[in-house]
Order: structure tokens, then sequence, then C-alpha cells
């Protein structure tokens, strides 16, 4: 296992058992390493891949903007860029403009200042291993995925059953009864789920291809192939798969559950187009079909229609009212948002539901960037977006779907799909460990195929 294996997946288990590393006790190691490994990745003089020009310019530019914002203007600046932070700055900077001569166009700069620092080291973290990762990292990434997925599915199972209100036995989160795992809020444990589940997925399918695409034709040596050492693997590799599943379904995270059910339905969808064997289709598709039925039996018919019938299903759980007031919100800001890790402090005073809580987010992390961010990020963050969607279009047109990497590839993007998707109705994407596993799929995405695997098999 190389060095960047080992470095990923230690990083990946501390940003998700560290509590989501949420406090700065965890997210500084996490981020002092995540830059560390990208630096060191991109120096590496023998690395085998290429840095994507597209995909690094599209991060460089959202960077800069993110450093926009905390660039010191004079208040008359401000006011002619953005009044309504001129008007927010009055009412919640003290001497601001009468003393303070300057402000940032960030309601919050060392707010946004941190968010700054964790988009900076991400980018170098995502920019370095999609350069440096080869087939047999991205093998091994998966595996330790895999494994470490069955680690916090367990815990989140055993501590489900013997719940005691403390996390670990030992921490008490400050909203009791919504936690599972090491997360303080199911949602964000569904979402590491989410992101990690489809990349054992993808591995599970590789596996099934190149195992029986060394056995005989007929059913009887594809049964007999099951009793093989490969197979062992495989089998074990499909029963994390389905522990993960039932951990995921466990949590009664609704958005976590819808995607769970997306994920399944985008990786039959690639099976059914891309396996070129029949049975190879019938193996992985049944298997996904019993995974499906195994987790929602054993979690229970009955609970999941009782969750997803409650009273508050009809305004989505309150979020119906918090979105409108970010849409408002981000109209008020239009051209540089409030500063990028603002949103609670815009809401003390432009909230307008609920006003007995104070949401911090805005549980739906387009419409929180767009407050945040306004055109300034916003554009940038489309382009990146888009910079991917390329780059990934073209690295599938570069191995066989033979090749055990391509499913992990698929994975990946499934991943990106599913957690794209809670993040309409969530925000797991904030929690530090999370967003470390995303930049993680990410790469496995954009990882440059080496001109040697173009061709060929494992």
């Amino acid at each position: 296992m190389s060095w960047r294996v080992t470095a990923a997946l230690v990083l990946t288990a501390w940003g998700v058992l560290a509590f989501g590393a949420v406090y700065p006790w965890a997210f500084t190691p996490l981020f002092v390493g995540c830059g560390v490994v990208g630096v060191a990745s991109l120096l590496q003089r023998n690395g085998t891949g290429k840095t994507e020009v597209a995909m690094a310019v599209s991060l460089a530019l959202f960077v800069a903007a993110v450093g926009i914002q905390l660039l010191p203007l004079s208040a008359g600046t401000i006011r002619w860029v953005s009044p309504e932070t001129d008007v927010f700055l009055r009412r919640y900077s003290l001497g601001y403009p009468a003393f303070v001569q300057s402000h940032a166009l960030s309601i919050e700069p060392r707010a946004t200042a941190l968010a700054l620092v964790a988009a900076g080291v991400l980018a170098l973290f995502l920019l370095g291993l999609a350069r440096a990762l080869t087939r047999d990292d991205t093998l091994q990434i998966a595996r330790g995925l895999s494994v470490l997925g069955v680690v916090l599915a367990l815990a989140g199972i055993v501590q489900k059953a013997l719940w005691n209100g403390k996390i670990y036995g030992f921490w008490t989160p400050i909203e009791t009864g919504d936690s599972f795992g090491p997360f303080v809020n199911r949602n964000h444990f569904a979402g590491w789920m989410l992101m990690a589940l489809p990349v054992a997925v993808g591995y599970f399918c590789g596996r099934v291809a190149r195992g029986m695409r060394q056995v005989k034709p007929g059913w009887r040596n594809r049964m007999l192939w099951f009793s093989s050492r490969d197979a062992s693997e495989t089998i074990l590799v499909g029963f994390a798969v389905l522990l993960m599943a039932l951990g995921l379904m466990l949590t009664m995270s609704r958005s976590g559950i819808l995607g769970l059910l997306a994920a399944l339905v985008i990786s039959g969808w690639f099976v059914a187009r891309r396996q070129a064997a029949g049975s190879r289709r019938a193996i992985v598709a049944g298997y996904l079909i019993f995974v499906a039925v195994v987790a929602v039996g054993w979690t229970g018919f009955d609970r999941l229609s009782a969750r997803f019938a409650q009273s508050e299903v009809v305004d989505l759980g309150g979020r119906l009212g918090i979105w409108a007031d970010t849409w408002r919100l981000a109209g008020r800001f239009p051209i540089v948002g409030t500063g990028l890790n603002t949103y609670g402090a815009a809401t003390l005073f432009y909230q307008t539901v609920d006003l007995e809580l104070h949401f911090a987010e805005a549980h739906n992390d387009y419409l929180q960037l767009l407050a945040e961010g306004g055109a300034l990020v916003c554009i940038p963050a489309a382009v990146a977006i888009l910079a991917f969607a390329w780059t990934v279009r073209r690295r599938f047109r570069d191995v066989s779907t033979e090749r055990t990497d391509y499913w992990i590839r698929i994975g990946a993007v499934t991943g990106i799909l599913a957690i794209a998707l809670q993040e309409t109705a969530d925000f797991s994407l904030q929690m530090p460990g999370n967003a470390v596993l995303f930049v993680v799929l990410l790469s496995l995405a954009l990882r440059h195929t080496r001109q040697g695997q173009r061709i060929g098999k494992d």
C-alpha cells in the first residue's frame, strides 16, 4: 500500500471517527494533513499522472473568489458594490463606519477566512490525489473504504441498540436522540454512507466482472466459482455493501434513504448498460435488488412508511420556510454574497420563520452557497462542476469496462450524485470529515488513466 493511500485512508477515518471533525481539535490536523498530502503529491517527481488544467484553473478561480470576499474595502466601496452589506455591518459590526474605516465584503471575515483555508487545502488534496493515484491505489482505497464502512455501520447499529444518550458511550451531544454512529446528526452519517457505499458497490461489480470472465460457460462452472479464493473476497465485499446499506437505513434519515435508493438505481443502470455478459448483469442486478429488499425488510416497511407519512413531511421538516428566507437573503446580496461560512451570522437579522430557533444552516447547500457566495463565488463553482463533468466523461472513454478500476470510478461518480441529491435537503458536506471523503471520491473519478492502462484488462 502506497503512502498516498495510507494517508488518504487515515485522513478519511480520522475525519469521520472524530465526530465528523466539526471541532477545532479535529479539523485542524485534518486540514493540515490534507494540505501536506496534496502538496507532496503535486511535487512528486515520479507521479505518473498529470494535473488537469481545467480543474486546476476552475478551483483556483473558486478559491480566489472566496479570497476577494476578504479584501478590506472602504465603507464607500462596500456601499457601492453591495449596499445590503453596508446596511448589515452598520447593525452588526461595532464601530462601523465611524471608527472602522474599512471592512471585508464578508459580514464575518474570520468565518470566511476559515472557509478559505478549508477550500484551499481541499483543492490541493484533490489535485494531488487525482494526479498521483495509480490503478492499484484505487483498488486499495476501495478496499479501505469498504472496511471503514463496515466498522461505522457496526458502530451505528450497536450504538442504536444500546443507546444511552452518549456517542461512543462517553460523549454527550447537545441534541440528544438524533445521533447515529460518531455523528451528532443522523443525516450526516447517512451522507457519509451515501458516498462510501457506491464505491463498495463499484468494487463488487468490478470483482464480479473480473471473476466471471475467467469462468467457463455454463451455470455449473459459475456456481463452482463461488467456492474459489477470488470469490471469497467478492462475497465479503458484498456483505460489506449489505451491512452499510442496513446501517444507512436504520438511521431513518429520509434524505439518506432516498439517496440510497437513488444510488442503487444508478448502479443498476450502469450495470445494465456496461456489464458485457448477461450472466454478470444478472448476478449484480440480482444482488442490488437483494440489498434493497433486505435493508428495507430488516428496517421494517411499517416503520419506513410511518417515517415518510409524518405530518412534517409536507413542509419538508420546516425546510420550506428556511429555503424561502435563504432565497430572499440571496436576493439582498446578489453580487458578492454575505461571505462563505457566514449564513448563521446573516440569519440573526434576516430569519423570519420559527423565530424560537436559530438556523445556522439553510438545509440546502446550493441555496446556502448562493446566499453566501453570490455571483462572485457561484460562477466559479459552476465552472468547476462543468470542468469535473467534462473531465470524467473523457476518463470513461479511456478504460475498458472489464477493468475493476472502471467500476470503482462508476461507484465514485454514483456516490457523488447521491450526496448531491441529499444536499438539496441537508448539509452533510459542511462536516469536514464528509468533505474529505467527498474529495477522495472526486479524485477517484478524476484519476488520470496511464497510457499503459488504457487498453487491456485486470
